[in-house]
């Protein structure tokens, strides 16, 4: 047992040096380039101040009733106590750092027990060398800490046989999910996987992880309770963006920058001002609910070219890396992909390295897509399952309540990485097979 235990120590130093190497690196990015402004950014910042001036946490009464939705709360709260702390934003920053650095290492591990300690160490490289895993923790982005905690809670859920670690894992995925609602995708792979391939101990260890889910939510909803009078524990974003979807004529692409309350379409109340975001969100509910109902064809035809426009490219944080970032609504990288040569001289270096990172994001794809298969081909199917549920599984429920903006993936990208690395010939898993 003290050698087996020897060598696992030994096989994770290269992991925790490359993180190391890693977070680094992030803090170099983030003192060289600077905070990059987003429009989602800027709005948990404003927030964060108005919470501030009342002196207390997000959400309160005064914003049930100026917004039209309540957003990421775990975020906001974050950057409000970073405030109140410091008077600044760089702290969170510089979390956001660590919780980046945190992702990849937790990747790497989760690798490690399902593919071997060579697949992790090249899972690691490849999220490492990434650019655009680079720029997204100089942003004040609530998709780091929601992907960094479920990926936590997924490498629990692989490495601790006792019940008492999935009850941290479903904690975990509850505080991811305060800070951004995509943990659903994670708590039902999590219990696929265990019934799956635990099914012999497969109820303690489900019933320990919905416990520690359900006590954050709890927890959380019965102050946010006690507080405000609402039992509110996650965003209420939902039916705010599925109303918008829920008309004839409605785009498949992503839309933004739609008004708030654009007349003639369904997301419009009337008399709006007088009522507050839970009012709205029984409207657009409804309204949703009914149009659905009368069109459900038209609603899952959508959901191809939504997956198009999800996984057609990778680089929403490479906007870090502009010469000129101060306007949020300014900070989108484009590429003439059609014009590539005749224009290669205009691009800013920014756009090269968007460039650079497509190529590898379209290696990527085409990686995981090959490691897919030599799993299956080669029936390692417990292997497999996690990673491939979670990015199948996960797209398909993300497209279908919602549209596919790019960004949307973000909690996808780890197990794609792992994907990729499954290529990777692997001594470990052939010593097993051996036995």
């Amino acid at each position: 047992m003290q050698n087996s235990h020897h060598q696992i120590n030994i096989l994770r130093h290269p992991l925790l040096l490359l993180t190391a190497i890693y977070f680094v690196w992030l803090l170099a990015v983030l003192f060289l380039f600077g905070f990059t402004p987003t429009n989602d950014g800027m709005g948990y910042l404003e927030y964060a101040g108005k919470c501030l001036a009342e002196g207390a946490p997000y959400p309160t009464v005064a914003i049930y009733h100026e917004v039209p939705f309540i957003w990421n709360i775990g975020i906001i709260n974050f950057v409000e106590l970073s405030l109140w702390l410091s008077g600044s934003i760089w702290p969170v920053l510089i979390v956001l750092c660590a919780m980046k650095a945190a992702t990849a290492l937790f990747t790497a591990l989760t690798t490690e027990q399902l593919l071997g300690s060579r697949a992790a160490v090249f899972c690691l490289l490849l999220f490492m060398l990434y650019p655009n895993n680079w720029g997204q923790s100089t942003m004040l982005s609530s998709e780091i800490p929601s992907t960094c905690l479920a990926t936590a809670a997924v490498w629990i859920a692989v490495s601790k046989p006792a019940p008492r670690c999935f009850f941290l894992s479903g904690l975990l995925l509850a505080l991811g999910n305060w800070f951004r609602p995509t943990a659903a995708i994670f708590l039902f792979s999590i219990v696929a996987f265990l019934l799956l391939f635990r099914r012999r101990t497969s109820f303690p260890r489900i019933a320990s992880l919905l416990a520690g889910y359900a006590l954050f939510i709890a927890v959380a909803g019965t102050s946010c309770y006690l507080r405000t009078g609402h039992f509110v524990y996650q965003a209420r974003s939902y039916w705010f963006s599925m109303v918008d979807e829920c008309y004839d004529g409605a785009p498949v692409a992503p839309h933004w920058n739609q008004p708030v309350w654009p007349e003639g379409y369904p997301r419009y109340i009337e008399n709006h001002e007088q009522m507050d975001c839970f009012a709205f969100e029984r409207i657009w509910k409804a309204r949703s609910l009914d149009w659905l109902k009368d069109h459900p064809l038209s609603y899952l035809q959508k959901l191809p070219g939504r997956i198009y426009y999800m996984y057609q490219s990778d680089m929403d944080n490479m906007t870090a890396f502009l010469p000129d970032k101060s306007n949020s609504a300014n900070n989108f990288i484009t590429l003439p992909y059609r014009h590539l040569l005749s224009e290669a001289n205009s691009l800013n270096a920014a756009q090269w390295l968007s460039l650079v990172s497509f190529i590898l994001y379209l290696a990527m794809l085409t990686m995981a897509v090959a490691g897919s298969f030599n799993q299956l081909r080669k029936k390692r199917y417990e292997q497999l399952f996690l990673p491939l549920f979670i990015v199948v599984g996960g797209t398909l429920a993300l497209v279908l309540v919602m549209h596919g903006e790019t960004r949307f993936k973000d909690p996808l990208m780890p197990y794609l990485f792992i994907l990729a690395a499954s290529t990777v010939q692997l001594k470990k898993i052939k010593a097993h097979e051996g036995k």
